[in-house]
């Protein structure tokens, strides 16, 4: 899969007059790249955050997160790309700040944190094709150029996958799911994490009374008639790549708060 380099990203960042950092709302910390952030500070660049995806997460968990960042001097916005959240509010933003014209706005952020669904929330319509998933059709494969305001444009980039950060969200952002080499591992830990935040969303969800993550992957395979020929085994590859296509589109809630670094 394509990604950004850091050389490119370099590039791209010196000709831009802004940068826009996209992060999740769900876990801000983990799909934040202070890397980048720093890059863009050596550079002279300034940089505002952008807390997308809210609609996943109580507004007021946002609300507190854009106060958390501007307790250290990070101008941060939250928005719904879906939901329009914000949107106006940022775009107001963008054109009363950006005095000298034409300007150039690079968004940067990992894979499937929403930049190019908030292109088109900007600009009013889906010019940059997404998807939910990292490989899918939708997924960025190179960087664009799009006008959002007048003299205003906005680049799009492929996912920037940092050496630092947590490890499941680097696994499952930087190439297709049904690539994952070992998804039951990987899916394993994203239920333990759930089940923390709340013990019973599993069973709402999918409508099985299991607990330990593993009986979880062997009782949904079996709900879901997902048998291997061979040996009659639940398949729980199948099940396991079920769970983390659930997590990245939000169908399983979760977030954290500032300064927690757990399950609120």
């Amino acid at each position: 899969m394509l990604l950004l380099s850091w050389d490119n990203l370099k590039r791209l960042i010196s000709r831009a007059d802004v940068v826009l950092e996209i992060i999740e709302a769900r876990n801000p910390t983990i799909t934040r790249c202070t890397r980048v952030e720093r890059l863009i500070e050596r550079l002279g660049k300034s940089f505002i955050i952008i807390i997308n995806k809210c609609d996943l997460v109580p507004l007021w968990v946002c609300k507190e997160w854009q106060q958390y960042f501007e307790s250290q001097n990070i101008k941060a916005f939250y928005v719904s790309s879906l939901a329009l959240t914000g949107i106006k509010k940022l775009k107001h933003f963008l054109n009363d700040t950006i005095i000298h014209r034409p300007a150039t706005i690079l968004l940067v952020g990992y894979p499937k944190v929403g930049k190019s669904s908030l292109i088109n929330a900007l600009k009013g319509s889906k010019s940059a094709s997404t998807s939910p998933y990292p490989g899918s059709p939708g997924y960025t494969k190179s960087s664009t150029l799009y006008k959002i305001l007048p003299g205003i444009y906005m680049i799009d980039t492929p996912g920037i996958i940092p050496p630092e950060g947590n490890d499941i969200e680097m696994v499952i952002r930087r190439m297709p799911v049904d690539k994952i080499p070992n998804p039951v591992k990987i899916a394993q830990r994203i239920i333990e994490m759930i089940q923390k935040f709340d013990s019973n969303m599993i069973n709402r969800i999918y409508h099985i009374s299991s607990i330990e993550p593993l009986k979880v992957l062997e009782e949904l395979a079996i709900k879901r008639g997902w048998i291997n020929k061979r040996g009659g085994e639940p398949n729980i590859d199948e099940a396991a790549r079920t769970i983390i296509r659930d997590y990245l589109k939000g169908k399983l809630i979760y977030y954290v708060l500032p300064n927690s670094g757990l399950p609120f």
